[in-house]
């Protein structure tokens, strides 16, 4: 079976979190605390699954390259998914909802590499799809069913944990690409391939030895995701216009608090 964009399957493929989405919420609703975390946990469980099929795949068909390390933003999505539901993580949420989920999206629209395919029924096609999905999915969950509220501080967390992951990103993609000659592009920070920021090329590659790095690209970039990342937080913040005061705790916080309680 032959991916195609814009067909059906590909109309069809977009819609498929929402879709999820919106049975689960009427699904669980009305249901408690409880089972609405167990759900999350289940989900969280499965996205890191996903990543491991497609990693484990890839080493056991061509060995180590550099799509086995997650520091590409769907990569470690699935990871941040994991830890958000697990572990009910005001962080690790703001990023998947943040940062991920509209990158997860846009891959779901613009899935052109499920075309280099000879069939999508494959292990990588299936992780490809299934891996973006459940990355919207998480996001989705944990803000929509209230499983995670983001405040400002974890917003902010969420940033210097993405600086953190963006400094080797940079360091690497340059390493692979210049020094090893394999194709690598975390964050999409080394070029615009893959993603529309084009325009945002400007200049050339300042070399200092082995490491080379577009400072004006790497910056637009940046500040464009930054500015992107603090319109979706906003977003999250319409939730609770009537639940101003809720909160939410991490697993380890909530059991401090139940052990205090007793």
């Amino acid at each position: 079976m032959k991916f195609e964009m814009w067909s059906v399957w590909h109309y069809l493929l977009m819609l498929a979190p929402v879709i999820i989405m919106t049975v689960i919420y009427l699904l669980l609703r009305k249901r408690s605390y409880k089972v609405r975390y167990i759900v999350g946990v289940v989900i969280g469980t499965i996205s890191l699954g996903i990543l491991l099929l497609r990693n484990i795949d890839i080493y056991v068909r061509t060995g180590f390259c550099p799509d086995i390390i997650p520091l590409q933003v769907c990569h470690f999505g699935n990871i941040m998914v994991f830890v958000a539901l697990i572990f009910r993580s005001k962080t690790a949420t703001s990023v998947v909802w943040c940062l991920n989920l509209i990158a997860a999206f846009g891959s779901l629209i613009f899935a052109e590499a499920l075309e280099g395919y000879s069939t999508i029924l494959a292990i990588r096609p299936q992780t490809y799809i299934w891996g973006h999905i459940f990355i919207v999915l998480g996001a989705l969950y944990a803000v929509i069913m209230k499983i995670v509220r983001i405040d400002l501080k974890s917003f902010f967390c969420g940033i210097i944990v993405l600086l953190i992951l963006l400094i080797p990103s940079i360091i690497l993609n340059s390493y692979f690409n210049d020094v090893l000659g394999m194709a690598c592009n975390y964050f999409y920070i080394y070029n615009p391939d893959g993603v529309p920021f084009g325009f945002l090329y400007i200049g050339e590659r300042a070399q200092y030895g082995w490491f080379t790095i577009n400072w004006i690209y790497t910056v637009l970039v940046v500040a464009l995701a930054l500015v992107v990342m603090f319109a979706i937080y906003n977003i999250q913040k319409l939730l609770y216009l009537k639940e101003k005061e809720y909160k939410t705790y991490n697993i380890f916080t909530a059991a401090k608090m139940r052990k205090c309680a007793k």
